[in-house]
């Protein structure tokens, strides 16, 4: 697969300049770029990125919900970025998986939107295809780590925003190994200006509550792809609870398990969260 460059031309449709202008700027070192063999220009996302970031030029920011018709427009190409991403992380290439990550963001699409529309949807149908066997286990694990390096050479280029002073914790439940989801809600909690601790994968609640009850987070997010002993874990996260009862710290839970109406029962959160658009509003609630 050729990874994706932007030509003059729609480098400066996404700055908002003239073709001339992008030349000048390519010409005095500002921006690097590659030629053709017939020597034309060709930017690299990261690289448009990187630029706008440093600049603050051309970047695009919504507040609020987005409009129906934004949303319409960009359904088209949702889906063949997830096809492009699903084959790139598959194929283990991490480079290709970062770039379709990039220019998503690129084009305006929110992280929520590149998480819930793109990531999530390849992992998901990666999952079946190995509970299936039409994958391998070590595929699944190289795909998976594909996956997590992408988003961080992502999170890597975003623009650094304004604190709001809030903390978040997350983490993976304790024999919950899926370590990515913790890393999407650090990377969304970061750009809506919150400081983040992410414990990873499988971490037991007895130390979490030790962290929450020395450093009084806002807010604590909580990812449960898998739950292997759930009695277990429903009279530690009962212990958890009431360790922290004082301090009225709102969990989120999110995963495949907590769909489960049974599981929500023995696991009371604030939020059960079905997407990452629902923890970024959730959150901005509790900003208010």
């Amino acid at each position: 697969m050729e990874l994706k460059c932007f030509t003059t031309k729609e480098v400066a449709r996404l700055c908002r300049v003239s073709d001339a202008t992008v030349k000048r700027w390519e010409d005095a070192g500002l921006m690097r770029s590659e030629r053709t063999n017939g020597g034309h220009r060709r930017f690299r996302a990261e690289e448009v990125l990187r630029f706008q970031r440093e600049k603050g030029i051309g970047l695009k920011v919504f507040n609020g919900d987005e409009s129906a018709v934004r949303a319409g427009r960009r359904r088209a190409n949702v889906n063949k970025s997830e096809s492009s991403l699903f084959h790139s992380l598959v194929a283990g290439c991490e480079e290709e998986a970062a770039n379709t990550l990039i220019e998503a963001h690129l084009h305006g699409e929110a992280l929520t939107e590149i998480f819930d529309n793109l990531v999530c949807p390849a992992l998901r149908r990666i999952g079946e295809l190995w509970y299936n066997g039409e994958l391998t286990i070590t595929q699944e694990h190289i795909a998976t780590r594909v996956a997590c390096n992408a988003v961080f050479k992502l999170r890597n280029v975003l623009p650094v925003p304004t604190m709001n002073g809030g903390l978040a914790m997350c983490c993976a439940l304790e024999g919950d190994f899926h370590e990515l989801p913790t890393h999407l809600a650090q990377t969304i909690f970061e750009n809506g200006g919150w400081e983040v601790l992410n414990f990873g994968a499988n971490t037991p609640l007895y130390a979490l509550a030790e962290e929450v009850l020395h450093l009084s987070p806002e807010l604590i997010c909580i990812s449960a792809t898998i739950m292997s002993d759930v009695e277990r874990l429903s009279r530690d996260y009962k212990n958890f609870t009431e360790q922290i009862d004082k301090l009225k710290i709102p969990i989120v839970l999110g995963g495949r398990v907590v769909a489960d109406e049974q599981i929500r029962r023995r696991f009371p959160a604030a939020l059960y969260a079905r997407s990452f658009t629902e923890i970024v509003e959730f959150a901005r609630g509790l900003k208010k």
